[in-house]
């Protein structure tokens, strides 16, 4: 998701076998914040 924002089909189909769906829904969007916060961060120039 970071760097092709799709994820591939394999990897989603992987994931989803080992998860619950609320689980998947979860962990996409933890990645998809993290994405906007850095995103944010470099836009502003906000480094640490």
């Amino acid at each position: 998701m970071t760097r092709d924002v799709k994820v591939p089909e394999e990897l989603m189909a992987r994931v989803s076998a080992s998860r619950e769906p609320g689980e998947v829904v979860e962990l996409v969007a933890t990645v998809a914040a993290y994405n906007m916060v850095s995103r944010f961060l470099v836009a502003l120039n906000i480094s640490h």
